[in-house]
């Protein structure tokens, strides 16, 4: 069965459109990827196509209802496993019929399903869910935990239509693997939002979303690359040949205007020699003028078509500027011991205390580059909370020095005011910059002049994430630490090469 989507638009509640007339079509079991700068409307033109967000126009057509595996996962926090699945409901059902309380409409509720609650403990086993039931509070999860509980309803509920928007933002490398195995070997209609290079190469087909609308090509990402860049070559050779041909054009048109100028100033000196009469000299001198008129007005017509032409060569060659970080140099000395924690635990409510088989006795010392890897659930994102002190240990001490200055960008950007716009929310966060140089710097992060009015509720997690960098950016003092929690979860691929390597 194929998804059409047919001349799809959709306009932010402020009335400001994000994009409009996107039209494809998938067909059934054809996997492709769409790809785009952030903030162009990827995740949002997904949840359209789930049918979990209304459109401004256009219709999206589906046999089937697709499921998707959501990027953000904070809407669920307050849900169990079961009821962001969806199956909450049906396994009360199950349990008031087993129980003998069981109505018609539990009935009609469980629809015969009676292996739910084994399938999904099969599910949960698949994705490497150790220990999650039904009852499970999302809240409690890790970044790639909820992820994962999202893949196990694929196996739950066998769609023939899946959406994936970032699905390994958050996976460890055994549910990067697993997914990379589901994608290879599925034979259901697959469409994926990601910058991950691994998962794109995987599927045989690339939309690519901008500005303009939306462009298919027929192939990997890979070849999809080597294309792009043959075709950005040929448009810059071109646009080179063009500026040449421009500036040839106002030489000769210069000189034809000089040359004129010459003619008509050597006829009115013979004139003046041979005692034409000033009537006639006028009526040379106005000939003459009307004729330059006209030789100057089609050349500035030529010249004018020409720069025409040229603009729109450099607008089809235009390319967002690359993200580039440029922290200052803090104050203090090298190899000074910054953080230092011993025989650390911590546990949540109703869990059991992490690293309680073997405490945490970490130090961290300046100047050092620090990558910290684990499975999900291992307390990655915990343990950077208790390094920064946004929570106490359970056992154990966490000693800082006493002049640190950390700088944490945590996976929710949390220091971004949804209610500010673009340019308030750094303003906010800005030392002494000039306002100049606060717009050189949105401009460095991709987010130009278009974006700084608009209300930071509606950027992509993309764009939150390089705004959240500039704010960090633009304080007075230089941080002694930074912490950066999955920092290139939602940039686009142009952004990821300001990052060092792993």
């Amino acid at each position: 069965m194929s998804l059409q989507v047919q001349g799809v638009a959709y306009v932010h509640p402020d009335k400001e459109p994000l994009f409009q007339n996107i039209s494809f079509t998938v067909q059934q079991g054809e996997k492709c990827a769409i790809i785009g700068n952030n903030g162009i409307g990827k995740s949002t033109l997904l949840s359209i196509m789930a049918g979990k967000t209304a459109c401004a126009a256009g219709t999206v057509a589906c046999d089937s209802t697709p499921y998707l595996i959501p990027q953000h996962f904070g809407q669920y926090d307050s849900m169990t496993v079961a009821e962001a699945l969806g199956v909450a409901e049906k396994l009360a059902a199950m349990e008031a019929i087993l129980g003998g309380q069981g109505t018609e409409h539990d009935f009609t509720l469980l629809n015969d399903e009676w292996d739910t609650e084994d399938r999904l403990a099969e599910a949960f086993a698949r994705w490497h869910l150790n220990g999650m039931s039904p009852c499970t509070p999302m809240g409690k999860l890790s970044g790639g935990e909820k992820t994962k509980a999202f893949l196990a309803g694929l196996n739950v509920f066998q769609p023939s239509v899946v959406l994936m928007d970032e699905p390994t933002n958050h996976l460890d490398a055994t549910g990067r693997s697993l997914l990379y195995e589901f994608v290879s070997q599925t034979n259901r209609t697959v469409v994926v939002v990601s910058h991950d290079r691994t998962l794109l190469d995987m599927m045989p087909a690339i939309y690519e979303m901008s500005a303009s609308g939306i462009k298919y090509y027929p192939m990997s990402y890979n070849m999809y690359k080597e294309t792009v860049d043959a075709e950005n070559a040929a448009k810059a050779a071109r646009l080179q040949n063009r500026q040449k041909e421009l500036k040839k054009a106002e030489m000769s048109a210069q000189r034809a205007m000089e040359r004129q100028q010459k003619h008509a100033s050597r006829g009115e000196k013979l004139s003046a020699k041979k005692c034409v009469a000033r009537i006639a000299m006028g009526n040379m001198r106005d000939k003459s003028e009307a004729s330059a008129s006209r030789l100057n007005k089609m050349q500035q017509e030529k010249l004018a078509a020409m720069k025409q032409d040229l603009n729109a060569a450099q607008t089809e060659l235009h390319k967002l500027p690359e993200m580039k970080l440029d922290i200052g140099n803090p104050t203090m000395p090298a190899n000074k011991l910054l953080v230092e924690t011993t025989d650390v635990t911590f546990g949540y409510p109703g869990r059991e205390p992490l690293w309680q088989r073997s405490p945490l006795s970490i130090s961290l010392y300046s100047g050092e580059r620090v990558w910290l890897r684990g499975d999900n659930g291992c307390g990655k994102s915990t343990l950077i909370k208790l390094l920064t002190g946004a929570l106490n240990p359970t056992s154990g001490n966490v000693r800082r020095s006493q002049t640190l200055n950390i700088v944490c960008l945590d996976q929710k950007y949390s220091l971004i005011d949804d209610k500010q716009t673009v340019y308030t929310q750094l303003e906010a966060y800005n030392g002494k910059r000039p306002e100049h140089e606060l717009k050189m710097l949105l401009n460095r992060f991709s987010l130009t002049a278009a974006s700084w009015n608009k209300k930071c509720a509606f950027l992509s997690g993309g764009e939150r994430m390089k705004l959240a960098l500039c704010c960090l950016l633009v304080c007075e003092d230089a941080p002694d630490m930074i912490i950066a929690d999955e920092p290139t979860n939602n940039i686009d691929i142009s952004s990821m090469e300001c990052w060092p390597p792993h």
